[in-house]
């Protein structure tokens, strides 16, 4: 067989696209495809069966490796994992009963800040087998994961995991996965995708105006899966006005301009933001930009006193509930 081997670089795109969140028989796939297309130099590569694709990206992976030596403790991890996580498939397991050598790739790589997450655990795992759940509360891994947080959108995803760490909670330290769907409109289909393939718990989180979708979910709403929605509004309602004018100044360096008197009690947070972006020249206000200064400024100048008069709290107390 003709192939070119994979370069130490491309490892760790390699193990971020075998281990993110989704069955095997999906990320698998991806990367096989992505090792045939890439490495091999042979002629005839499509239409080749699952066993054919197996063969041909086995050969390539380990021998891409400086060590033909073969630790399956990484493998049987992700297999015992998919079992926790997923609904079984019989194409997903012949991918992970493939002896690639996970673990020595991972011990070939080198961490820094911009390695994912999943490989960060990876490479921490292979050091300490003894127990990865107390691995993932000591290093705030994330991974294995216990339950979902599907979310509207990015608003929620920036900004919840910075909110309940002001309550010295960790979702990553939980193994809490945050999940975004992309929009109000796509929650449901979101949910009703994952639920066909995903046994761990859900909580919905959803805005005040979400009862449609609500009623969308609820009939296929699974025991341990719960929906909860904003009684405040949409989360920027639930941040303090004084947290929301803070930021402004702070990113903005406009301590004599905008004030308390900005934000009106009648009308949304959303509603406020954009008339206050437009009344002082800041340009659009954009709901994710505005996120990721929010972050910012919660990480660096609040404390949990700042939210005990929010709602948050009930919101808290709901997603850690067991």
């Amino acid at each position: 067989m003709k192939y070119k081997k994979i370069p130490n670089e491309y490892y760790i795109k390699i193990l971020d696209k075998l281990t993110r969140f989704e069955p095997a028989f999906i990320r698998y796939k991806c990367v096989f495809d992505d090792i045939i297309n890439k490495f091999s130099l042979e002629d005839k590569t499509k239409n080749l069966t699952l066993v054919e694709q197996m063969d041909i990206v086995k050969e390539i992976f380990n021998s891409s490796l400086k060590t033909s030596e073969f630790d399956p403790w990484v493998n049987n991890l992700l297999l015992s994992l998919e079992d926790k996580y997923f609904f079984s498939n019989e194409e997903s397991y012949q991918y992970l009963s493939i002896r690639l050598n996970i673990f020595q790739m991972v011990n070939e790589i080198k961490i820094d800040k911009k390695t994912p997450k999943n490989v960060i655990w990876l490479k921490e795992i292979t050091k300490n087998r003894n127990n990865i759940e107390k691995l993932r509360e000591n290093k705030a891994l994330g991974y294995p994961i216990e339950k979902i947080i599907l979310c509207e959108g990015q608003t929620e995803f920036v900004l919840l995991d910075s909110i309940f760490k002001l309550f010295n909670i960790d979702l990553d330290k939980l193994g809490f996965m945050i999940i975004p769907a992309g929009g109000k409109n796509q929650v449901a289909r979101k949910y009703y995708s994952m639920i066909e393939y995903t046994k761990l718990p859900f909580f919905v989180l959803l805005d005040k105006d979400a009862g449609a979708t609500r009623e969308l979910i609820e009939p296929k709403l699974r025991k341990n899966d719960r929906i909860y929605l904003i009684k405040s509004g949409e989360f920027e309602d639930l941040i303090p006005k004084n947290i929301l004018l803070k930021t402004i100044n702070y990113v903005h360096k406009n301590d004599e301009n905008c004030c308390i008197e900005d934000f009106s009690a009648e009308n949304s947070m959303v509603f406020n933001l954009n008339n206050i972006f437009r009344k002082y020249g800041f340009g659009e206000f954009k709901k994710a930009r505005f996120a990721a200064w929010l972050k910012d400024y919660i990480t660096n100048f609040c404390t949990k006193s700042d939210f005990l008069d929010s709602e948050i709290l009930n919101i808290i107390l709901q997603i850690t509930k067991k």
